[in-house]
């Protein structure tokens, strides 16, 4: 309860009583006013947009892996979970050194994409992004048997592919596919680094960035409050969203019955071309951004060829610096903190959910699902005074938004010990302390170990809050690429967004190869 109100009650609380410190009128007012309007009517349809992208992409992808007998289904699988390792900035920032005017598209066929500097490219590198998430919903869902029967007697009785999927397999899927919509929307929502990279220039304002440069750029106190305003009104379109999701996604488990399909179960013939259509959706989208973001690094100029006579390690040079060094060593120890916190922070949420019930477990999602920023603006207001411009208030942000990525591994890890397996070593003689040494901790070190793995890799790259409340001398890595991509010099930033793409990508090795050891096991 206690850790609860620190993390979030507390921080939201004042959140609330600086956004109705002027009474009720001045808060409306401030809502309605244009520029508020504006974005957050900007923020609602771009999330609307890139959430259905996203489904549709992540929808086609899971039939495919999940219900087809598609080759080197596990590697794709891989590839598209692989995905969201990425941070975001750094796939719009190799995005915008792949496709953009000059970029690696450009310098190999002449062509390029204007368009992705704006509106339309923002969408689409966010609806990229969020296509993983609505994929693992949806394909959690299609794993289920009662698919895998009904679409082989649909089949037996004449019925086509086309149909059995328009009749047998969306319809029971429909509740995942609402859920897959709503979390996309949720991150969507959020999203920072996507359009202050790749919108900054074409004007493109988000509720996300237009609080982020009221803050940083802004000493107006009329500035500050618009950006509580915008914070609590992101907050409040994320708690909507979650909780449309929660009812959502208890719906698909109660629509979709059975256990899930074994690997060797019968599945449908894959639809001619469709392992190329994904295959290439995932190099378009991951492979190639990533080796134009390369080739932009090791050039020397934008506009000068990428042929290996005008390559050169100078921007990794000019890229690390003392600053890098500094910022790298920061984020690590900002990263190990918060996964360590929140362990200890996860382990007393399930302690209490065992006793209060599942609502308490739920809190840690609703904390998941509100936006960085808002998160960020609200520790700000409530822990400022005391932590202002350090780095401590950075870590309090971290394990407030990612305790749920160590909490629901260990409360699934939790809910699997039966309570005959410690009443037995009970029985046996052994004492209490014994039992949780020699049968509870090695069952519950694999969700312990990855979720601080997860918590890990997610902070070491985070963006919003960082940008939000770091100080002079406390910059994470992520916030100095922001730094070198904002004011315009493409090379080092792209030398430095691969750093951070293959710090990232190293870190998330040791979960994945923990998970297949830990399968392979079962």
């Amino acid at each position: 309860m206690v850790l609860l109100a620190g993390l979030l009650g507390y921080p939201i609380g004042r959140l609330l009583i600086e956004a109705f410190a002027d009474g009720p009128a001045e808060l409306a007012d401030t809502v309605f006013r244009d520029v508020v309007g504006t974005a957050a009517f900007s923020s609602v349809w771009t999330s609307a947009v890139a959430a259905s992208l996203a489904l549709g992409l992540g929808t086609a992808l899971a039939l495919l892996t999940e219900r087809s007998d598609v080759r080197g289904g596990r590697l794709m699988r891989a590839g598209v979970v692989a995905t969201l390792v990425v941070p975001p900035f750094v796939s719009a920032i190799s995005w915008q050194a792949t496709y953009a005017p000059f970029g690696l598209l450009d310098d190999l066929t002449g062509l390029s994409a204007p368009w992705l500097e704006g509106w339309a490219g923002v969408v689409v590198v966010i609806a990229v992004n969020v296509a993983p998430l609505a994929y693992l919903v949806v394909a959690a869902a299609l794993r289920s048997s009662r698919i895998a029967d009904l679409e082989w007697s649909a089949r037996a009785s004449g019925a086509g592919a086309g149909l059995t999927l328009r009749l047998i397999t969306l319809p029971l899927v429909r509740p995942a596919l609402a859920a897959g919509w709503l979390v996309g929307f949720a991150a969507s929502l959020a999203s920072f680094g996507v359009p202050v990279v790749l919108g900054t220039r074409a004007g493109v304002e988000t509720l996300t960035t237009r609080v982020y440069r009221a803050v940083a750029f802004s000493a107006q106190p009329a500035a500050f409050r618009e950006a509580v305003v915008m914070a609590l009104l992101l907050a409040l379109i994320a708690l909507v969203a979650v909780m449309l999701t929660d009812r959502r996604y208890a719906a698909a488990s109660d629509t979709v019955l059975g256990g899930p399909t074994s690997e060797g179960s019968r599945r449908l013939r894959t639809p001619r071309g469709a392992a190329v259509a994904a295959w290439g959706y995932l190099v378009v989208t991951t492979g190639l951004p990533f080796a134009g973001l390369v080739l932009r690094a090791i050039t020397r100029a934008v506009g000068v060829s990428a042929t290996p006579a005008n390559w050169t390690l100078a921007n990794f040079r000019q890229a690390l610096d003392d600053r890098f060094w500094e910022a790298l060593g920061r984020s690590a120890v900002l990263a190990l903190g918060a996964a360590l916190l929140a362990i200890v922070a996860a382990g007393l949420f399930v302690l209490v959910q065992r006793a209060a019930g599942r609502g308490w477990g739920a809190a840690t999602l609703v904390m998941f699902a509100i936006p960085g920023t808002s998160i960020a603006l609200a520790v700000s207001l409530g822990y400022g005074r005391w932590l202002a411009n350090t780095a401590a208030i950075i870590l309090v942000a971290y394990v407030a938004k990612l305790v749920a990525l160590a909490h629901r591994p260990l409360a699934a890890s939790v809910a699997g010990i039966h309570p005959d397996l410690i009443r037995a070593g009970r029985a046996s003689g052994a004492s209490a302390r014994r039992v949780l040494q020699k049968l509870i901790a090695p069952l519950l070190r694999p969700a312990l170990v990855a979720g601080g793995l997860l918590v890990f890799v997610f902070a070491i790259h985070e963006l919003t809050m960082s940008s939000i409340l770091h100080g002079p001398g406390n910059e994470t890595l992520a916030v100095v690429v922001l730094d070198y991509q904002q004011i315009g010099d493409p090379t080092v930033t792209a030398a430095l967004a691969t750093v951070l793409a293959l710090i990232v990508g190293t870190a998330a090795l040791p979960f994945l190869w923990l998970r297949r050891s830990w399968e392979g096991r079962r």
